[in-house]
């Protein structure tokens, strides 16, 4: 083979893990991370396959425990996938392994398992030769391993796996320190058990450990270039296989990155990858890609990524990996930690508990891009202050009077906009596309808030967010940073089938009860699951021994001011409660606007 030129064959696992192949996992490669659910069918599959091919051509071992010849040919071969291999010049003795390690190592660990657990010495021998191999002085042959993972890991795969006897007594997979480690486990653990109870029903393990070498065959495919082995993997994983916009963004960018500088951009990218896990990781490029682009996707990111590449080739690489590590540590400190610096402590409080309401019960994450883009180019905390508090009062109206996801990104796109084309951060915040027309949006919003079916309104979020907003703004002086439960409930005051006299009679009017069932002034907030018993109590016993009990919240525990619930203090507080978000999301918008210098 000479050029770039590609070169594919079968290969049975005999082959594949015979002396002709050492691999190493790329540092560029996404860690090990199959699962319990990837474990238990290859061994599924593997082993329904042999016992499909013995019941029709008999067992592959004749008396002596030596394979029977004629019948491993008969055989049907069972297809595993593909692996696609580079053994460029700068990989020495090893062939580094561009897609399939999860195959590989999966494969290795089961022949690891299986090996610990028969009893004929020579095949077990044999299935560890497979998996290492053991120095020849005659050769000149050092000792090695077959497959070398993430150098973080290679160690824990070696004690846990490779040696002899190591997957006996398997470990929980808890105790991995990452979560590779604990995958891996998880993998010996899997093939355990499933191969105890296959062995329970009376197969034969040995016979199953000559299978899997004889007839388990992958494609291999070959270069010798590794541009041209990125260019097949990410061509044949773009297509359909289980790899994502990370992944392939992953390989395109540290591929480019000099071998001076990998090692360093490879940990930064693990590191990351670790904290969040790799779908996370895929958020994160998903918001570099609304700031670059600024604009409705029109493909998948990874496409997006590759025009971006091809007009800005330098683009590709180290600045790439640099720029997801900066919104990575934006979002870090100003979302996940909602953290701010400002001189002023309330705003520091306020800022924490409003980022914290919009990270949990806002309904989307267009907001988060806008403010990673704007702490990214003005670095000021106290109008970065300033900016969040407007950027929620603009999209909490446009969300309550219509505006869908996709409308209200049109309108984060235009910010972003804004904010590359400014002059500086006060130039933003007197953005149009931040806080105009808001007060024209008054007569809507207040529409919004009086439906009857205020309830159910935004797939049950429109409620549960309000609420949650204007209990915020009742620890607005305290400067105490509030925390909340992760089972927080909407829950009804008058209830929602009223069956018991307390409540039939104070709402006799069927129609007037369905009507303000379901909205804005007869819902509270909960901690925790709800009891449909207690809902039906009559209110002073309902708040006493419901909500009392499951309620930190301030709006919710206003109402011990009551001794009852009627149809007039409902009308009352659920005006009282429009009145305060009229006074929060459009009325003080004119006041913020006059403060901008």
């Amino acid at each position: 083979m000479s050029g770039s030129q590609i070169d594919a064959e079968e290969e049975f696992v005999h082959k594949l893990y015979g002396e002709d192949y050492l691999y190493q996992i790329p540092k560029f490669q996404r860690p090990f991370s199959w699962t319990e659910e990837n474990f238990v069918d290859l061994v599924d599959d593997l082993t329904d396959a042999y016992e499909s091919n013995s019941l029709a051509h008999g067992d592959l071992l004749n008396s002596d425990q030596k394979l029977d010849k004629s019948r491993t040919k008969a055989y049907e071969p069972y297809f595993l996938g593909s692996i696609i291999l580079n053994r460029g010049g700068s990989t020495g003795d090893r062939f580094d392994v561009i897609d399939g390690q999860q195959r590989l190592t999966s494969v290795a660990i089961l022949l690891c398992v299986l090996r610990d657990r028969l009893d004929h010495e020579g095949w077990s021998t044999s299935l560890d030769r497979f998996v290492q191999e053991e120095e020849d002085f005659a050769k000149g042959q050092e000792g090695s391993v077959r497959l070398r993972i993430r150098d973080r890991d290679q160690a824990f795969f070696e004690e846990n796996v490779l040696e002899r006897k190591a997957t006996l007594d398997p470990a929980d997979p808890a105790n991995g320190d990452t979560e590779p480690q604990q995958n891996i486990l998880q993998a010996v653990s899997t093939f355990d058990e499933r191969l105890e109870q296959w062995a329970s029903r009376g197969n034969d393990l040995t016979s199953l450990a000559a299978f899997i070498p004889q007839r388990v065959v992958m494609v291999r495919i070959m270069t010798d270039s590794l541009s041209s082995a990125f260019r097949l993997f990410n061509v044949t994983n773009a297509r359909g296989m289980p790899l994502n916009n990370a992944d392939l963004l992953k390989s395109e960018n540290l591929s480019q990155i000099p071998e001076t500088h990998r090692d360093e951009y490879q940990r930064k990218w693990e590191d990351m990858e670790e904290e969040v896990g790799n779908e996370g990781l895929e958020r994160f490029i998903g918001y570099m890609r609304h700031i670059l682009v600024k604009n409705k996707s029109q493909k998948s990111i990874y496409d997006e990524f590759s025009e971006v590449f091809t007009k800005k080739p330098d683009y590709r690489g180290r600045d790439f990996v640099d720029e997801l590590e900066q919104v990575f540590d934006v979002h870090r400190k100003r979302v996940y930690d909602a953290k701010l610096d400002a001189d002023d402590e309330h705003k520091n409080v306020y800022y924490a508990n409003l980022v914290s309401v919009m990270r949990d019960f806002y309904p989307s994450d267009e907001w988060v891009v806008a403010l990673i883009e704007f702490d990214k180019t003005f670095d000021d905390e106290g109008l970065l202050y300033d900016f969040v508090c407007r950027l929620e009062r603009r999209l909490t109206v446009d969300w309550l009077t219509g505006s869908s996801s996709s409308d209200r990104y049109s309108r984060v796109y235009s910010i972003l906009k804004a904010i590359e084309s400014a002059d500086g951060p006060r130039e933003v915040l007197r953005s149009d596309y931040l806080t105009g027309d808001l007060r024209a949006e008054k007569e809507d919003f207040e529409e919004s808030l009086d439906l009857r079916n205020f309830y159910r309104k935004g797939n049950y979020q429109w409620p549960k967010y309000i609420l949650m907003r204007l209990n915020l703004e009742r620890y607005d002086n305290r400067n105490v940073k509030v925390q909340y439960g992760n089972n927080i409930n909407v829950e009804h005051i008058l209830p929602q089938k009223p069956s018991s006299g307390y409540w039939t009679q104070r709402f006799s009017d069927e129609l007037e009860r369905e009507k303000w069932t379901n909205r804005l002034g007869n819902l509270v907030l909960l901690d925790g699951r709800k009891n449909y018993k207690a809902s039906n109590r009559p209110f002073p016993r309902k708040y006493r021994e419901y909500f009392e009990k499951k309620s930190d919240f301030a709006i919710t525990n206003e109402l011990s001011e009551f001794d009852s619930w009627t149809p007039s203090l409902l009308k009352e507080r659920h005006e009282n409660l429009i009145d305060e978000c009229l006074e929060l999301w459009i009325d003080s918008a004119a006041e913020t606007e006059t403060n901008v210098v």
